[in-house]
């Protein structure tokens, strides 16, 4: 089968969609499939909602896409379809055959937009064969958009480095990844720091220099990390605290810990419940709340037994989400959409 993906945020960057596109492609050509991505050579970088992306404007990519629509192909699958420009000209291309979109925003300003388009929304996603949302919290997010009942599919990523690395912990280490934005709850996790003072904090990825000064001399800013070394990095902490605010279909990064056997505190949202079981394989804790929050990592850390248990039934959980999985789950609804 000939599956073209569009993806319209810059590959290059972080991101959880960027992350599922990539590697849902990869492991459809592991499956013996003809898989290929097209994503924006020259993106602008606009912020959206509470987060930034990279989306493509420029008319080279406008041209180049135009391009990969006229390929042959028997699926083309749309990320995030309503994202200007990639997606709504993948939408209207005359020569595209069976079409599939995923919907993965958890923002409310996605939700705003839309209620404020539903008439256009829904003409151009009723242009679809079938419409796919990252999660449940992506479905009620887009409710007012929907011109029929999605289906729920998660997002994947590649676990294998993960799953394959030894976890050996440095005592009283603690470690974020993600990006200091403020629905990620940085901040919240630096306040929480204050009470837990025997310690240590290492970030991983771009941090802002007014965030950094919240912090003192025992967390560790590490910068942007290649994603090649995130296993290594994750392996090493004792524990991983994603303290989001909200706006979280799933948080794939959080899946990639628990993947690589790290205990996980995280924030009591939606996307989070459904990525760690309903809680079950994470302690989960009121977002916004430092105190709650620095109470939890003491109870984590205080409890070898917790952390082995929380750490055995994460790496259970977080294979739910392997590529290969989720693969065989597109694969099923692309045949049925398009029999061989």
């Amino acid at each position: 089968m000939r599956i073209h993906h569009v993806l319209p945020y810059d590959p290059r960057q972080p991101g959880g969609v960027q992350t599922h596109t990539l590697a849902l492609s990869d492991a459809l050509a592991r499956m013996g499939h003809d898989s290929q991505v097209f994503a924006p050579t020259r993106p602008l970088r606009v912020r959206l909602g509470g987060t930034r992306a990279d989306l493509s404007w420029h008319p080279a990519d406008l041209w180049r896409l135009r391009s990969f629509l006229r390929r042959p192909h028997d699926i083309l699958h749309i990320q995030e379809p309503m994202l200007p420009l990639l997606g709504p000209l993948s939408l209207l291309h005359p020569d595209s055959a069976t079409v599939v979109v995923t919907l993965h925003s958890a923002e409310s300003l996605a939700r705003r937009f839309y209620r404020a388009t539903r008439p256009l929304s829904r003409l151009l996603l009723g242009r679809a064969d079938a419409i796919i949302c990252a999660s449940e919290v992506s479905r009620v997010v887009a409710g007012d958009a929907l011109p029929a009942a999605p289906r729920l599919i998660a997002p994947c990523l590649d676990l294998t480095p993960f799953l394959d690395i030894q976890h050996e912990p440095h005592a009283n280490t603690i470690l974020f990844v993600g990006r200091d934005e403020p629905r990620k709850g940085l901040r919240v996790l630096l306040a929480a720091m204050h009470r837990l003072p025997d310690l240590r904090l290492v970030v991983a990825g771009p941090v802002r220099e007014s965030t950094r000064r919240l912090a003192d001399s025992r967390t560790t800013f590490l910068g942007a990390v290649p994603h090649e070394q995130v296993p290594e990095l994750m392996a090493s902490a004792a524990c991983a605290v994603f303290p989001a605010t909200g706006g979280e279909a799933l948080g794939l990064v959080l899946v990639e810990a628990m993947a690589a056997g790290v205990p996980v505190i995280a924030s009591d949202i939606f996307g989070y419940r459904i990525a760690t079981d309903d809680g079950a394989s994470a302690l989960l804790v009121p977002p916004g709340d430092p105190a709650a929050l620095a109470d939890r990592i003491h109870e984590l850390m205080q409890s070898e037994d917790l952390r082995r248990d929380l750490a055995a039934r994460g790496r259970n959980t977080a294979q739910r989400f392997d590529a290969s999985a989720i693969a065989e789950q597109h694969l099923d609804l692309y045949l049925s959409l398009n029999p061989p």
